[in-house]
């Protein structure tokens, strides 16, 4: 069984502890710590049962605009984990330790609530997702992925005089542990809240259809299962060891992200009822019974890929070990080849997310000097 210190390997290493491999390889002498050169990520095609197009092939590298970083939209940030914009444009900004919830509007940085029931923000936990209802406007309500000293759970929050009160709970009981918590929210193009977890360091629960935990889960605003799901019940996909990311194509097929062991980080293409093969297998390994991750990097040196965007059918995706902005093609409902673009130049990622004019905006992890990044295509 790994331990938590392994698992480490892939989500959880610090700029500190790779700062002092750095300096022991230079007192041993040896100018790089790297066994050979990063392995390439591995694409594979989706069978047209999950949506694909026979025939359609993904836009090649070449034909994709290049994401470079124009401006810093907010600085000064604490682990800030997850974004999303509201209807007039402000940006929302959660902050996994202090359990803050900050609104950016022109540059400006305030505090509008703090989710005060009980965050456990050991590990991996705390304050994590955020998502915006696509009836804000008529009932204006904020939804809040957290941890709490029992579970994770999801909350929503009224949203009114500039700040928010008050608490429902929408779904409670998915197991939580120091690790492997999940945590993404997003409202999907049919109005049902998505919801990524975590195994929570329970490996064989990502099979287990009883529990939330190592999932994606669909319900409605109010918590309920959506009413077409596929188990009848809150759970729309199984086999995930830790969703990361969540986002959807322009055929509203949805994608996600997800970390592997110390081997086969994930983006998948998700079909409702499809069984994703954590703990048996990972990465794409043709298994009956299983669906293969779309693509697959063997080395999450390069990826530990986290919050995730889709604009005009590309992917950018944020990774956290890494330290770099993946860009990947997802036209047709078929993965196409990835890119990797702002490598170590703003340390590890956490969210990213799309902006109202084509550009993106990206939540570095930098503990309490974190920024929100504006990023264009040239």
């Amino acid at each position: 069984m790994r331990t938590a210190q392994q698992e480490k390997r892939n989500d959880g290493i610090t700029p500190a502890l790779r700062g002092l491999a750095a300096a022991f390889c230079l007192l041993a002498g040896v100018t790089s710590c790297n066994a050979g050169p990063e392995p390439a990520p591995i694409v594979r095609q989706a069978p047209t049962s999950l949506g694909a197009t026979a025939g359609e092939p993904a836009p090649s590298v070449s034909e994709q605009p290049i994401p470079a970083v124009t401006a810093e939209v907010a600085t000064g940030l604490d682990v800030p984990w997850a974004m999303a914009l509201l209807p007039d444009g402000s940006l929302i900004v959660t902050e996994r330790e202090s359990a803050e919830v900050k609104r950016i509007t022109d540059g400006v940085v305030d505090v509008i609530g703090v989710v005060q029931d009980a965050i456990d923000a050991d590990g991996e936990g705390g304050l994590l997702g955020v998502a915006v209802p696509p009836d804000f406007t008529a009932d204006p309500r904020l939804y809040f992925y957290y941890t709490s000293t029992d579970d994770n759970r999801v909350i929503s929050m009224a949203y009114g005089n500039g700040g928010l009160e008050g608490t429902e709970e929408v779904l409670t009981g998915i197991p939580k542990a120091n690790i492997h918590n999940g945590g993404r929210i997003k409202f999907g193009p049919d109005g049902y809240l998505y919801i990524g977890t975590g195994d929570a360091s329970n490996a064989e629960s990502a099979q287990d259809r009883a529990s939330l935990g190592g999932k994606i889960l669909r319900v409605t605003a109010d918590g309920e299962p959506a009413p077409d799901s596929p188990f009848g019940s809150a759970v729309y996909s199984l086999g995930h060891r830790n969703v990361q990311g969540l986002a959807w194509d322009s055929g509203d097929r949805l994608w996600a992200s997800e970390f592997g062991p110390e081997r086969d980080d994930e983006l998948n293409l998700i079909e409702p009822g499809g069984n994703y093969g954590w703990p048996a297998v990972t990465g794409a390994s043709g298994q009956r019974g299983f669906i293969d991750a779309q693509v697959v990097w063997p080395s999450t040196a390069t990826a530990s890929p986290s919050g995730m965007a889709i604009v005009e059918d590309v992917a950018y995706i944020g990774g956290l070990r890494g330290e770099r902005l993946w860009r990947v093609p997802v036209s047709g409902g078929s993965a196409g080849n990835p890119a990797s673009f702002l490598d170590g130049a703003h340390g590890r990622l956490r969210d990213t997310l799309a902006g109202v004019d084509g550009s993106l905006l990206i939540a570095t992890n930098e503990t309490s000097g974190s920024r929100i990044l504006r990023v264009e295509m040239q």
